[in-house]
């Protein structure tokens, strides 16, 4: 989670040399597209990663230096400031159903971002901290576009006696509706984003074990 007196993870040392590690938003989002490509290996997945978080740097082979920057990856983007102590909460103190998609959401992210905090996120591409973008993310006010298409989805329509308003809500649901999100509430709980990429680099990690 996000501190205001660190700077978010940038490096890793190991053996006593420094490795940049890139955490920019658009990098984490592009890894959360590939963890769910079903038609890559976990092995193509883990050079995919590697490739994506670390660049073309000189990379040593002990698979002890992997592990150590996938824990700390982990831990960086899968760590919430709230929730972790609920009971019957999953180990991150992550909503069990998925209410948003950083890929399909990407236009109301985009101008939630505009409206609320006037940042264009295409300018800052390669520069933003996923810490620092998912703290805006979290804090955008139910007024911005994004807020207001997680409340469509999160709204129980028996909780509405009118019929008419009912309707507008259903065909609202319909209209935002995620591309997955006809799946059961067990099965959203393993595509939760955020879940599925802590999972991801538990798999990683076994692949470097094993030797890719």
């Amino acid at each position: 989670m996000l501190s205001l007196t660190r700077d978010p993870l940038n490096k890793v040392i190991f053996e006593g040399k420094t490795y940049h590690l890139d955490l920019a938003f658009d990098t984490v989002i592009q890894y959360l597209q590939l963890s769910s490509d079903a038609d890559l290996s976990d092995a193509e997945k883990t050079d995919c990663a590697i490739k994506l978080f670390l660049d073309d740097q000189d990379l040593p082979s002990d698979p002890n230096f992997y592990e150590l920057v996938f824990d700390a990856i982990s831990e960086e983007i899968t760590s919430e400031p709230y929730g972790n102590n609920a009971q019957g909460g999953n180990p991150f103190g992550l909503a069990p159903i998925k209410y948003f998609d950083y890929v399909q959401d990407a236009e109301a992210i985009f101008a939630s971002f505009m409206s609320e905090y006037h940042i264009n996120l295409l300018e800052q591409r390669g520069k933003m901290h996923w810490r620092t973008f998912k703290a805006l993310f979290d804090g955008l006010s139910d007024r911005s576009y994004m807020q207001r298409i997680i409340t469509i989805r999160q709204r129980d329509l028996s909780e509405i006696d009118d019929s008419k308003a009912q309707q507008q809500l259903n065909e609202a649901k319909n209209y935002y509706m995620l591309d997955d999100s006809s799946v059961t509430e067990e099965k959203q709980d393993q595509v939760e984003q955020t879940s599925a990429l802590s999972a991801m680099f538990k798999a990683m990690q076994g692949q470097v074990r094993k030797g890719g």
